[in-house]
């Protein structure tokens, strides 16, 4: 997704909104059909997708991980089912499976960065320890409900497309800045590397661009973007998200639950 923001620093809660209301806008969604890029995230083989290496660890809230969120997965797949067969063509845009859904709470490392920072200084079997250490000296969170996302529409991301979300209650938000502050800045995840590289932008990523789209193409995406998105202007749907785990992906397409690695509750 690209940011003109610093990478190194969050939004503030009110900058946070307005951004988000201002990407799923028919004005910046026709910007960004025009700067469409190719995610190389799966190959179509001419009747099948092949998801393609891109290994890595995230602390992610999933949306199955409660079934609190039953019905938004159903809604999220019905969304997904409408934009891809917006193309015709086969082998354009590539949908995720439903088990994929999540809110990338933090990112850690990945494709190039894990090797460099962790496969290559043989930590790829400590790291999980090294982050339930991490959680382990953070203060413990005591909610009597988890943060909620509202998803107000579809955006287009640089080779994506993905549904964005705004937080009701700015304590939320909060809740899920103070988790990265602390896990960013803990002096034994700096040491091995670890670093915020970019703001938190509340999404759930639906499909990944794999092939070019020309002008008709584009123009049908946008009418039926504007349309999903008036629908959800008036009925927006909600994401619990109770917990960020660490999990693991050889591809972006399927991210491994272990029952060793840890969450922290949000």
């Amino acid at each position: 997704m690209q940011l003109s923001e610093s990478p190194k620093s969050e939004l503030d809660f009110a900058t946070y909104q307005e951004r988000q209301y201002t990407e799923v806008s028919q004005p910046a969604i026709q910007v960004r059909l025009e700067h469409l890029g190719i995610g190389n995230r799966s190959r179509w083989n001419g009747g099948s997708w092949e998801p393609q290496p891109y290994p890595g660890f995230a602390l992610q809230a999933m949306v199955d991980a409660t079934h609190d969120n039953d019905a938004l997965a159903n809604k999220l797949l019905s969304l997904q089912d409408r934009v891809v067969a917006t193309i015709q063509r086969p082998g354009v845009l590539y949908p995720l499976p439903v088990s994929s859904f999540h809110q990338t709470v933090a990112n850690t490392f990945s494709a190039d960065r894990l090797s460099e920072s962790i496969v290559s200084k043989d930590l790829l079997d400590k790291f999980p320890k090294l982050i339930d250490s991490a959680f382990q000296s953070l203060e413990p969170r005591h909610y009597d409900d988890p943060p909620r996302m509202r998803l107000i529409g579809i955006s287009v991301f640089r080779t994506a497309l993905g549904i964005l979300g705004v937080f009701p209650d700015k304590n939320d938000f909060d809740r899920v800045i103070s988790f990265r502050d602390s896990l960013y800045s803990h002096p034994d995840l700096s040491k091995i590397g670890l670093k915020r590289t970019r703001p938190f932008i509340g999404h759930i990523t639906l499909a990944y661009v794999e092939d070019g789209l020309d002008t008709s193409d584009k123009a049908a995406l946008s009418a039926e973007l504007e349309s999903i998105n008036a629908n959800l202007s008036d009925q927006p749907l909600s994401f619990s998200m109770p917990k960020a785990e660490l999990r693991r992906y050889d591809t972006l397409s399927a991210f491994e639950y272990d029952p060793a690695f840890p969450y922290f509750t949000l």
